[in-house]
């Protein structure tokens, strides 16, 4: 399914471009579609930036903004970012109430930035300025007297300024000239419309369960909660704990039972086995099995190299090592949002690191060329023939569990 989002640069008094506001966008029309809901359109917005496009993709590094609800601020959906790339447009239309006001505090002081948007100089907001950072004054509603009046009062507390619906040269210069320091409109460019491929929901599961997996303080609470809440996951989850591969005589009496029988690296690399298996069920069954080969090649060549505590990424490495082909998306584009060690990101990518070593190590053997495969055998230290006991017994241990899955 095609989803769709609108960003629009912010920029600052010299003309750079500083950050980008999100909008939702429901078709491939550059415009909202006023029958959604304001909840419906904000987690859109969210769930698409953070899981379909991804947030550094769509924003080049810099600040988003995005406008949330009162029931999402309360739900605490901003905290899905982190602090140093949203910016948190709280929306005009809102009651100001102790509890609000509480909430932007809390997000305040966990090191988030606020921004009222379309901001008309309304004394109900005054309890609210002490946790804003961005005042956000819409131009076409208010004239020269409002956009004064509003930079008058509220600059030398400290808040920055951003004019917003700017469509021509002098509202530019008249908003330069009362001191403004952020930009938005028209006058600079319109909203550039973003269209990319949704994930289904069960991907961005299997992503969870690898995000808690590589937290250096991995919870089985949180896991067990990630895996029940999806039947499919649950279910092959008690296929894989029953396997040959992990074959035991315990009766298996809850998910978090199998999870700990399984371990954290385990899980790891069986959960994203099972993922790739998944959103390539349109390709042809090699790709994934070639996948699983290198996945437990690498695997055993790391544990050759002496990289024993770090064997389980390098089968994560050679499992995606294909992955380009599998989805087809450019590899930087996939890699990127994983939740994976920068290093075991560049080895994919083609950086020069041992994870890469590996990575060549294995498309030569693939290839027979052996020549090359002796050659880097010695820069590495290692007994060429030692190296075809490993792939064979990759070769077996795959055709085993590919039949389990």
């Amino acid at each position: 399914m095609e989803v769709f989002l609108a960003r629009q640069p912010i920029f600052d008094r010299r003309k750079q471009v500083v950050a980008y506001e999100l909008l939702y966008r429901s078709s491939v029309k550059n415009t909202y579609d006023l029958s959604i809901s304001g909840d419906l359109a904000t987690a859109s917005v969210v769930v698409d930036t953070l899981i379909n496009f991804g947030i550094k993709r769509l924003t080049n590094g810099k600040m988003a903004y995005i406008n949330f609800t009162r029931n999402l601020l309360l739900e605490n959906l901003p905290e899905l970012f982190d602090a140093s790339q949203l910016v948190i447009e709280v929306l005009e239309n809102l009651v100001v109430d102790d509890e609000l006001i509480e909430k932007c505090k809390t997000f305040k002081e966990k090191g988030y930035t606020i921004a009222l948007d379309d901001f008309v100089g309304d004394g109900a907001f005054d309890k609210l300025m002490p946790y804003v950072d961005i005042i956000k004054v819409d131009f076409l509603v208010l004239k020269s007297a409002g956009r004064a009046y509003v930079a008058e009062k509220y600059a030398p507390t400290g808040v920055k300024l951003l004019a917003e619906k700017v469509e021509t040269v002098a509202d530019y210069e008249e908003a330069l000239a009362l001191g403004y320091h952020l930009f938005q409109g028209f006058f600079f460019e319109r909203p550039v419309m973003c269209k990319g491929k949704s994930i289904q929901v069960s991907t961005y599961r299997y992503m969870e369960v690898l995000n808690e997996t590589i937290s250096e303080t991995p919870d089985f609470n949180r896991l067990t909660e990630i895996i029940k809440s999806d039947y499919s996951l649950t279910y092959k989850l008690l296929r894989l704990i029953n396997s040959p591969a992990f074959y035991t005589v315990q009766e298996i009496t809850s998910v978090n039972h199998a999870l700990t029988l399984l371990g954290i690296n385990e899980i790891r690399k069986w959960t994203t086995l099972i993922m790739l298996r998944d959103i390539s069920s349109d390709k042809p069954n090699e790709l994934v099995r070639v996948s699983l080969i290198r996945g437990l090649f690498a695997e055993k060549l790391a544990r050759l190299m002496q990289l024993t505590s770090r064997e389980t990424e390098a089968f994560l490495m050679g499992l995606f090592s294909l992955i380009d082909t599998i989805m087809e998306k450019p590899l930087f584009e996939i890699i990127e949002p994983l939740p994976l060690k920068e290093d075991l990101k560049g080895a994919l990518l083609g950086e020069k690191n041992v994870f890469h070593n590996i990575l060549k190590l294995l498309k030569y053997y693939e290839a027979g060329n052996w020549d090359v495969v002796i050659a880097m055998s010695e820069d590495l230290n290692l007994d060429y023939r030692a190296i075809n006991p490993l792939f064979v017994g990759a070769v077996e241990e795959a055709t085993l569990l590919f039949e389990q899955m």
